[in-house]
């Protein structure tokens, strides 16, 4: 799966601007402020329909301009398809080969992306809702379906918390009948994708250092629940509520299910987010999102396009030599913004392309 063409009008300070990628190495350099990230995060959107800077719809948008235009030539298995995206005040427009998308399904798949930015170091050390949001995301690049489940979810939630906050415990126990049958589908998909990215993360985490550090993942359900499957997920789950319900009245809510859930990363036994340096976070979530890629590989048929912004701030020189080993092996689509190319040895591999940024406009 490869970006061909990006074509770009009034998004953020980009007022216009057309790449022809390279199908490998993509170097986006400049000064810091000028637009480098911008570039990544357009072809972030046309993949994912979301920024990953949590951005809104509206600061996306250029100043003064009514609105913005992303467009993409993506080529997956000989098939070459046109991915277009308005942004307006009120929303976004989507076309795929230039009809209309309605449903996410139809949109899904046509151009996978994983992005990495300095600030997901703070997913492992910030709170557990951000965690989560990544889990979420995770798996549900490499399965759509996912998103209905958690709709699902959410939505008898909501229910089950209104009734809590008003005082009101009339059919409550439906409610956590429900709860405990949705919440039990989100913790197993969420488990098995776990299990499956664990191996492949701990691999990737040593070729990326070349070190021997034991890097692992752990997704952490309800201590309730455990990892016991004996008696069902759904049942254990239950069983945790209704255990729970005197707190629960008392504090108005749902205290138990995924939304409590974490992920946790720990190396050579600690815990990532109390004992590792900025160099070992770093490496830990591009090796996490490397994973995720191979995953993405197997279950789509090909590898998404790997988006790495600022990736070689923090790393020392032995983790930067490895990594760039590291992506010069795997025959995948990168873009890489930098404010120093002479620091990415890639820059001289045979299939590399290098765009300088200057105030929104590519110049170089």
């Amino acid at each position: 799966m490869k970006v061909t063409q990006l074509r770009i009008n009034s998004f953020r300070n980009i007022s216009r601007a057309e790449l022809a990628c390279n199908h490998r190495f993509n170097i986006v350099h400049g000064a810091n402020g000028q637009g480098k990230t911008n570039l990544l995060e357009a072809i972030f959107l046309l993949g994912s329909l979301k920024s990953f800077r949590q951005a809104r719809t509206g600061d996306l948008i250029a100043w003064q301009e009514p609105e913005a235009l992303l467009r993409g030539s993506v080529e997956a298995g000989g098939v070459e398809r046109q991915i277009a995206m308005h942004l307006g005040r009120q929303g976004k427009q989507v076309t795929v080969d230039n009809k209309s998308v309605n449903r996410l399904v139809d949109f899904f798949g046509v151009l996978n992306v994983v992005a990495f930015s300095p600030e997901e170091i703070f997913m492992v050390r910030g709170s557990p809702d951000n965690r989560r949001r990544y889990l979420d995301r995770a798996v549900f690049c490499g399965d759509v379906t996912y998103l209905s489940l958690h709709h699902a979810y959410a939505k008898v939630l909501k229910n089950r918390n209104q009734l809590l906050r008003q005082r009101d415990y009339r059919g409550l126990e439906a409610w956590t009948e429900q709860l405990a049958l949705a919440g039990s589908r989100l913790i197993m998909r969420r488990h098995a994708f776990v299990e499956e990215i664990a191996p492949l993360f701990s691999r990737f985490y040593r070729e990326i250092t070349g070190s021997d550090e034991e890097a692992v993942v752990c997704y952490h359900p309800h201590p309730a629940i455990g990892r016991d499957q004996t008696t069902g997920v759904a049942e254990l789950l239950r069983q945790a509520l209704v255990a729970g319900a005197a707190a629960e009245r008392e504090r108005g809510t749902t205290l138990v299910g995924p939304h409590r859930d974490d992920l946790d990363f720990f190396m050579d036994g600690k815990l990532l987010r109390l004992h590792g340096s900025q160099g070992q976070l770093r490496s830990f979530v591009l090796a996490l999102k490397m994973a995720e890629i191979e995953h993405l590989r197997s279950t789509a048929g090909a590898p998404p396009v790997l988006l790495l912004d600022d990736m070689t701030a923090e790393l020392d020189r032995k983790r930067n030599l490895h990594l760039q080993q590291f992506l010069a092996d795997h025959d995948m689509q990168v873009f890489i913004t930098t404010t120093d190319p002479t620091a990415i040895p890639l820059i001289d591999a045979h299939h590399c392309s290098t765009f300088r940024v200057e105030k929104g406009s590519i110049v170089s």
